[in-house]
């Protein structure tokens, strides 16, 4: 199957690259290559069997800074792409927060997004709850708890799945038949504040959802199943950290 994986420089795209890479021919555009990928503005021309778009612009708080390159960069990117490849099947990165789209400019894109990939037949919109793994985004909220970085937590829960978790799922997809909108989640939320039970509780977030919980009775019927667990991950994470600080 020749696939075109957007955004395959990006946290889940270069992870789902090496597990395709086997058994597919693919392509990859991504923004870090250079201006000349802007999927904006580049030429498309050719033609895949399949499409999974995983570019554009996350971070809840990133957006309420610059509404507007989410935009363009979720918005009218994925609307260039469904209108040139109306026929293709295009599994589509969403997010957990359109839940509530109207509590900042990343989970209206989000929203934009579903709406526009609901007029077309061959789409599938992935709205990926909290992905993490051992080697988590710098900045991110796993990555200072880690690291001991982390200042405070928030009175928030959320669906954590990790990464390998997240590709089976996105495989899944791949040769499935369903169409829409599916989360993809463990169904298992975790309060974040019981993470650090020693730091101050952020209380004061207006543009965030308080609960994150994945549905995944669809993933459920095709076989689909996490196989990680969240805590036990977590654990394994902060004991190397120990071991690593005490060996500098």
């Amino acid at each position: 199957m020749k696939i075109l994986i957007t955004g395959h420089r990006g946290f889940i795209g270069r992870h789902l690259w090496d597990i395709l890479k086997e058994n597919h021919e693919l392509v990859g555009y991504d923004i870090k290559d250079g201006p000349e990928q802007d999927l904006l503005t580049m030429p498309l021309v050719e033609d895949f069997d399949c499409i999974i778009h995983l570019a554009g612009e996350s971070g809840v708080r990133e957006s309420i800074k610059d509404p507007s390159l989410y935009w363009r960069n979720n918005v009218e990117v994925t609307k260039r792409l469904f209108e040139r490849y109306s026929d293709t099947k295009i599994l589509y990165a969403s997010s957990s927060s359109v839940y509530e789209p109207w509590l900042n400019p990343y989970a209206a894109s989000k929203h934009m997004l579903e709406l526009m990939g609901g007029e077309l037949d061959e789409t599938i919109g992935m709205r990926f709850h909290t992905v993490y793994s051992d080697t988590p985004r710098k900045g991110m909220f796993l990555q200072k708890l880690i690291d001991g970085e982390l200042e405070y937590v928030t009175a928030h829960s959320r669906d954590f799945i990790h990464i390998d978790d997240v590709c089976n799922a996105i495989i899944y997809l791949l040769y499935t038949e369903i169409k829409g909108i599916l989360d993809i989640g463990t169904g298992n939320s975790h309060k974040v504040a019981d993470l650090a039970p020693d730091l101050p509780v952020e209380i004061d977030t207006p543009h965030e959802r308080d609960l994150t919980c994945a549905n995944i009775d669809e993933l459920k019927k095709l076989g689909w199943e996490p196989e990680h667990d969240f805590h036990k991950d977590l654990t394994t994470y902060l004991n190397y950290s120990k071991i690593a600080n005490n060996n500098v």
